[in-house]
């Protein structure tokens, strides 16, 4: 669904991803590991257009988005929740929803309204409420419910455990589990919850200073003493598994 072929960003002379390569197959929740400043959130605003390569192609169901503009790439069904939120705080609950919907054109907004309210229904509760009054978990389920009105095709999620309290971070991630298996909805998830992300992941990618330097299924990284030592907090034994 998703390729990425030795893709360089640079912020001027500082290179910020180099020689990236990165696939998603449809279906799956994909995993990128790496601790701040590691080019998680370079990468995921690169495939969302606020980005451009200097080198390497970027292709999206057989399409290349190199050099496509973000509305662009809306439109193609690439939709990101950024880390933060970023919400229209002084707006409603209501208003922030309907703008996920912006750039559609189709008749299925109303069907959809509904489904992310199911999904969330405390935000049904909220619907006149300023977006900047919610709590944490709130905001993040609407920034999730605002993504979900864009009806992706690849939902980007950046950090989207950041902040919250533990509780509401489990929920947070079966929730995403859940997505996966009833909708098949496709997320490529950035984070530095090794344990939370991998739990649901089919695969994952570990990432230093702008470089791919593991790559594998979610369990074959759990096992690896590396991501234990860096990302799990634990030690591995002789035969590969946690202690």
């Amino acid at each position: 669904m998703l390729q990425l072929e030795e893709i360089e960003v640079r912020y001027g002379p500082i290179i910020a991803l180099r020689d990236l390569s990165l696939k998603i197959s449809e279906g799956q929740i994909v995993t990128v590991l790496g601790a701040n400043g590691a080019g998680k959130t370079t990468l995921l605003r690169t495939i969302s257009g606020l980005l451009r390569p200097t080198k390497g192609r970027i292709r999206f169901d057989s399409r290349e988005l190199q050099r496509a503009s973000p509305e662009e790439i809306v439109r193609l069904g690439i939709i990101q929740v950024p880390e933060g939120r970023q919400l229209f705080p002084d707006l409603t609950v209501r208003e922030n929803l309907w703008m996920g919907s912006y750039s559609r054109r189709d008749g299925e907004i109303t069907r959809d309204w509904e489904r992310v309210l199911g999904y969330f229904p405390v935000l049904r509760e909220r619907l006149s409420q300023a977006a900047g009054t919610l709590s944490g978990g709130e905001q993040q389920m609407l920034a999730i419910g605002r993504a979900l009105m864009a009806r992706p095709k690849l939902l980007l999620l950046d950090e989207p455990s950041l902040g919250l309290a533990p509780v509401v971070v489990q929920q947070l991630f079966r929730f995403l589990k859940e997505l996966n298996r009833s909708e098949k909805m496709t997320i490529l998830l950035a984070e530095q919850n090794a344990h939370m992300s991998l739990g649901i992941a089919h695969e994952g990618y570990v990432l230093e200073t702008g470089t791919v330097q593991l790559f594998g299924s979610a369990s074959e990284l759990q096992r690896n003493s590396q991501v234990q030592r860096l990302y799990l907090g634990g030690r591995v034994g002789g035969d590969g598994a946690s202690v």
